[in-house]
């Protein structure tokens, strides 16, 4: 049968793409690799690996105005994830049998033999975020997070091209052409919270794989131990004593979140989820991402520094996470969202004072400075509305805050009137 694995990146991220496709071919040679680049070059570098194919180019399934469409309204992760089942059937159309989806940011350390068996019996194989039965869960990472984000982790995905893998992806690009936000408004994640779905509608031909050495990662740290054996071979067991005795083989690592040009300097930080506990035995694994980052360290800064295409707007001005969302409320969208000057999206957004340098879109509880000050003042606001409001009015505004908390419903702002 032919296999063959693939990631998809922004242009930035494609020196990290083709380091883990050499650690995959390193102990799976038979695999073919592939580097879907959801993104654009002006002019396409002398440099650019063979195995890289520009998406927009490829992907028949998505029309130019589609295309246009999903690359504003979503951000540059929702769009990379956002595309994810029209690789697989671009893969599938090429006559691979098998077709493996890692995250850029994923080092394997052995054969996936034990995932292509798997798909031998099954459509689709996919893996959880974790694998122990914690009765009292001391993971950093929040159950309700993970409650939110999706049950499986979607760093990771294997579908077989046969009838029920081809359904699934059909069914999956269609939500995804839309509904492919990060929301928790309204119980979205990306490609990720939809796989939910997928043991009610494939029951036993979906595998879930139970290998604590596969998409081991930062929030699942807390339950698993790498060590290496007495042959120096890298393997996992459960943390804890209370969780049944395992020696899995350390399969492949996602090193999500972490700053990536750092790392190469051997300095571990992380980007986002900063909470998460640094184990000592990670180190083992960090120090070989490391120097793997460091060994191609002329393609990997060859590209880090590329900027998103779909992060501007024509003129270079940035688009912010709301602009998005706002367009995507709007019910007729412009052609062009990208463009600027007279009569476009832009410049009515910009006529609302909504188009300004600073970004506000990395701004949360976690990096705001006196956010226990704002909360103050935002209880004090509070109480001066159920003073006016009234507890039944008051009830009632809160409840509408459901609804508004989205920005797709704040289009009403930039609606011309006849005023």
């Amino acid at each position: 049968m032919r296999e063959c694995a693939f990631t998809i990146v922004a242009k930035n991220y494609i020196g990290l793409g083709q380091i883990l496709g050499q650690s995959l071919q390193r102990h799976n040679p038979e695999i073919d690799f592939r580097i879907f680049v959801a993104d654009e070059f002006k002019d396409i570098p002398t440099q650019l690996p063979s195995c890289v194919i520009m998406a927009k180019e490829v992907l028949s399934g998505i029309k130019p105005q589609q295309w246009t469409d999903m690359s504003f309204k979503y951000d540059l992760t929702e769009f990379c994830t956002a595309i994810k089942p029209f690789c697989f059937s671009y893969v599938f159309a090429q006559g691979y049998d098998k077709a493996y989806y890692f995250d850029p940011d994923i080092y394997v350390f052995s054969s996936i033999g034990d995932i292509s068996t798997a798909l031998n019996h099954h459509s689709m194989a996919l893996t959880p975020q974790i694998l122990g039965i914690h009765t009292v869960y001391d993971g950093e990472h929040p159950e309700w997070a993970m409650n939110v984000n999706g049950i499986f982790n979607l760093g990771f995905c294997a579908i077989r091209n046969d009838e029920w893998g081809l359904r699934i992806v059909e069914w999956w690009k269609e939500r995804l052409r839309d509904q492919a936000f990060a929301d928790r408004a309204v119980g979205q994640f990306t490609d990720q919270k939809w796989m939910d779905w997928v043991p009610a509608l494939l029951g036993s031909r979906l595998c879930v794989l139970q290998s604590l050495g596969m998409n081991a990662a930062p929030w699942n740290y807390f339950e698993r131990r790498i060590y290496k054996d007495a042959d120096q071979k890298l393997r996992v067991t459960f943390r804890s004593a209370d969780q049944p005795q395992r020696d899995d083989t350390l399969v492949f690592v996602h090193f999500a979140g972490y700053d990536y040009s750092k790392l190469k300097q051997g300095i571990i930080a992380r980007k986002r989820i900063e909470d998460l506990k640094e184990y000592d035995d990670v180190n083992i694994i960090n120090a070989i991402y490391r120097d793997a980052i460091v060994s191609q360290s002329q393609l990997f800064d060859a590209f880090i520094s590329q900027t998103y295409s779909y992060a501007a707007y024509d003129d270079g001005s940035p688009i912010a996470a709301f602009h998005r969302r706002l367009y995507h409320g709007l019910a007729e969208p412009p052609a062009n969202p990208f463009a600027t000057g007279s009569g476009t999206f832009h410049e009515l957004i910009r006529k609302k004072g909504m188009v300004i340098q600073e970004s506000i879109d990395g701004v949360s509880r976690r990096n705001l400075d006196g956010m226990d000050t704002k909360k103050r003042q935002l209880a004090r606001f509070y109480r001066f509305l159920f003073k006016v409001l009234g507890y039944k009015r008051y009830v009632m505004f809160l409840k509408s805050l459901y609804f508004y908390c989205r920005p797709e419903m704040h289009s009403f702002l930039i609606k011309k009137t006849n005023a």
